[in-house]
């Protein structure tokens, strides 16, 4: 009996957290579709000059989430404790961190953006549409991460269905926006992928306004008074950030890299960067799961531990690891046969869609040990305050497996893109490994929300 109430409790609230994470996650993807829908209208060097710029929003996209991710360790795991005063404290604290997070990225884009398209692209056509696409769309990454820090915590709290909500209605102004900007309805010039950039712009503002109006409503458990939540001392910042380092490093080392794998493509031809943003794209819109289950366990296993069971924390990853394979294989399954309908959408040269095509096959292949890295590492080990180990797996597979296979596929032997993509899969491989062995020690249970108990309210 106990077996299947912990059962029902395990799966109701997996339900209850995944299921809007899931929602939004889905909305998110389909913009980015959408977007890539529309823009490839327009043509194939439309296409590859979004693709290159968006690989700065790609960095600040996985920086400013995992600082977000890093406070929602010690949010998930004080709600589980019952300590609100600390919760309000990290609220402030990731506030003013990620709002620094886009102001530098926004700084970045503006003053170097010559320099940043040229990185991944040779080609004049494509680097002249990236500048214009660039510098508009940078002015929203201030918002961007604000609204991630604000949705992170709603669910670390067990509000996951206001975010999905608030990110669902934003997506639909974006997508009539592009509509209205891209192809000039209404009166409003046709502005190309310039407009795409605007209608990015204008509802990431209308997201992140209506997140600081729920966040900070005067039920919402995330409201404090405001010198509580911002009168963290400078020790209990520095306790937050040495968990969210690691995290923050973690990103940007898989960022990078992964923008390594741009580059490397862009020496085979803009084809192959087209059929890369194309096969992301895709790849993203049906990886929504794997990050909602990312997601739902961290929260999870963060709000055991913070409860003090870190009994059920350990049967909770288990549950998670079996549920992420089983997931990798329907995915997969899913991408493999959709995946020849799917470029039929898109406006590319017959290259650049088969390329794509066999990009999509690998990904069907390997989505098993993929989604269960992603749940392993993003989800379980992050929520047990295992963010250290997490770093070290992914970075030094990446930097030391990855990374170098890229560019000795596409440079040293010049191989097609698709066999580059081959190769790179080793490096999935030998995470896997390491990161079930971490599992199976349980030496990823850390209770940095114990650790920092806050003072009484009167000290």
């Amino acid at each position: 009996m106990k077996t299947r109430q912990l059962d029902r409790q395990f799966y109701y609230q997996l339900l209850t957290l995944a299921a809007p994470i899931l929602l939004q996650n889905f909305i998110a993807s389909s913009l980015n579709m959408f977007d890539t829908l529309m823009i490839g209208r327009l043509g194939e060097n439309e296409v590859a000059a979004v693709g290159v710029a968006n690989q700065v929003f790609f960095l600040f996209n996985l920086i400013a989430n995992g600082a977000a991710a890093g406070c929602s360790i010690f949010l998930s795991q004080f709600w589980g404790g019952g300590d609100r005063r600390s919760i309000h404290k990290v609220v402030g604290f990731g506030l003013l961190m990620n709002l620094c997070i886009g102001l530098l990225f926004t700084a970045a884009a503006l003053a170097f953006p010559g320099p940043i398209v040229r990185l991944f692209s040779s080609d004049e056509a494509v680097i002249a549409l990236g500048i214009d696409y660039l510098t508009l769309v940078a002015l929203s990454y201030a918002f961007t991460s604000i609204s991630f820090l604000l949705a992170g915590a709603m669910r670390s709290v067990g509000l996951a269905w206001p975010p999905m909500i608030i990110s669902g209605g934003a997506v639909l102004i974006n997508i009539a926006l592009n509509w209205v900007f891209i192809f000039g309805h209404f009166g409003a010039p046709a502005m190309g992928v310039r407009g795409a950039a605007l209608a990015t712009l204008i509802a990431r503002m209308i997201e992140t306004a209506l997140m600081l109006v729920f966040c900070f409503r005067p039920s919402s458990p995330l409201r404090g008074r405001l010198r509580d939540t911002f009168s963290f001392t400078p020790a209990f910042a520095g306790q937050v950030l040495m968990k969210t380092l690691p995290i923050l490093l973690n990103e940007s080392f898989w960022a990078v890299g992964t923008m390594l794998y741009v580059r490397a493509y862009g020496y085979i031809g803009t084809h192959a960067i087209a059929a890369s943003q194309i096969s992301n794209t895709v790849q993203n819109l049906f990886m929504v799961a794997c990050f909602s289950l990312a997601s739902s366990s961290l929260v999870m296993i963060g709000n055991r531990i913070g409860a003090g069971r870190q009994d059920l924390a350990v049967v909770y990853s288990r549950r998670f690891s079996w549920l992420a394979l089983l997931v990798g294989l329907i995915l997969g399954a899913a991408v493999a046969i959709s995946a020849p309908a799917i470029l039929t959408l898109f406006n590319v040269s017959p290259q650049a869609a088969d390329a794509a095509i066999a990009m999509l096959r690998i990904f069907s292949m390997v989505a098993p040990i993929r989604v269960l890295n992603v749940v392993l590492i993003v989800g379980v080990f992050r929520g047990g305050g295992d963010a250290g180990f997490a770093l070290a797996a992914e970075g030094v597979t990446m930097w030391t497996i990855g990374v170098p296979l890229a560019f000795l596929g596409a440079v040293t032997f010049q191989l097609p893109v698709e066999r580059v993509v081959l190769l790179v899969t080793a490096e999935e491989i030998v995470k896997c490994v390491v990161s079930l062995i971490r599992l199976r020690s349980n030496r990823w249970l850390h209770d940095v929300a114990g650790q920092m108990k806050s003072q009484p309210e009167g000290e």
